[in-house]
């Protein structure tokens, strides 16, 4: 939404089987969602974001073609395309980022995904995944674990930290209401954080290539380079 607001014209495709996305934009949990190579006509649009599924992508070798085909691996804001790819998809994560100007992995302040790190920090290595990002989501400034997580997350990614999302009871409540967040919670912290990455992540759409990764405090002002001329996120 963020992408959208700051004049992209968004596409996001979905490859999962089972999703929720919808809720998150309001939607009914049994919306389905048109497939990628479905007529404009079928589109399912929420806040002007075109919505798309294509659980088929992690197979299908012929995935980014047709993404060349349709104009997504391109430089600018004209046609832009956001892809929730699985956590567990790491053979289609490495497919799809080379293509990419940005990668962001999203990660929680806890003792779990701490224990991860290793294992994410050696796939978004210089040497494979260069243009990797990182969010810190859900988290609780009220409790001392949560804190000192986030600290050792951000020590551990340094430069490549975009941002974090604040814990933040509106965003189920606001799916819970089959709302958009902006809608239910206009003052929601977490709305503020999420609309500040994405403000981070539009000069990746003007870069011409990896990697792109985010530098200094400051998201807004982020510094980038690359050499693919693509920008699905």
């Amino acid at each position: 939404m963020a992408l959208s607001e700051a004049g992209a014209d968004v596409t996001v495709l979905t490859t999962t089987q089972r999703d929720t996305m919808p809720l998150h934009f309001g939607l009914q949990p049994a919306m389905s969602l048109p497939s990628l190579f479905a007529p404009a006509e079928d589109a399912v649009l929420a806040a002007g974001i075109d919505l798309r599924s294509l659980t088929t992508a992690p197979e299908d070798n012929d995935f980014v073609p047709a993404l060349r085909d349709l104009g997504f691996l391109e430089t600018g804001q004209d046609k832009v395309m956001v892809i929730d790819v699985p956590a567990s998809e790491f053979a289609f994560a490495r497919r799809v980022v080379p293509h990419a100007s940005a990668n962001v992995c999203v990660i929680n302040a806890a003792p779990d995904t701490l224990a991860l790190m290793p294992q994410v920090l050696d796939e978004a290595s210089p040497e494979n995944i260069a243009s990797t990002s990182f969010v810190i989501n859900a988290l609780d400034e009220t409790r001392r674990l949560s804190r000192h997580s986030s600290a050792f997350i951000r020590e551990l990614v340094g430069a490549r930290l975009l941002g974090r999302v604040r814990l933040d009871e509106s965003v189920p409540e606001a799916i819970a209401m089959l709302q958009p967040l902006g809608k239910y919670a206009p003052s929601s912290a977490a709305l503020a954080d999420v609309k500040m990455i994405g403000t981070a992540l539009v000069p990746a759409l003007e870069t011409p290539g990896r990697p792109w990764v985010a530098r200094g405090s400051n998201p807004a002002a982020s510094s980038h380079s690359s050499s693919s001329p693509s920008r699905a996120a």
